[in-house]
């Protein structure tokens, strides 16, 4: 890493990564909106569906509930920040760094080797056990 990158704090790295990936996701979004905009035949099948969005809200929000819920701590997260990449944490039986905070899940490294893959939603309801203190390096 250069100097100017190596002095960032942990958590702004956090964020910095967290905001990337919601970016990323958005514009992939808006371009396929785009994309799909210029069919006439879906522009017709879109009026259709948005005739009906209470019903199809209903749906896919019952369907994807946990994976929304996994989103929405992902967000709660990056914003309060109880970890940070690089901590060293003890989530129930699981202890280790974070390696990693995507939208939907939390990495650990126990430190041999492998990695636990963590649903944010489960940190968000349960107890973190944040055990570094102050703003160590990664």
């Amino acid at each position: 890493m250069t100097p100017a990158v190596s002095q960032v704090s942990r958590s702004t790295k956090t964020r910095l990564r967290f905001l990337r990936r919601l970016l990323i996701l958005i514009v992939f979004l808006v371009i396929v909106a785009i994309a799909l905009s210029q069919f006439t035949e879906l522009k017709r099948l879109a009026t259709g569906i948005l005739a009906s969005t209470a019903v199809l809200a209903a749906i896919v929000g019952f369907a994807a509930q946990h994976t929304i819920g996994n989103m929405v701590a992902g967000v709660q997260l990056a914003v309060s920040q109880p970890i940070k990449i690089g901590d060293r944490v003890r989530f129930e039986e699981i202890e280790g760094r974070v390696i990693d905070i995507s939208l939907s899940y939390t990495y650990v490294d126990p430190g041999d080797g492998s990695s636990f893959v963590i649903p944010n939603q489960l940190l968000v309801e349960g107890i973190v056990h944040n055990m570094s203190t102050g703003d160590t390096q990664v």
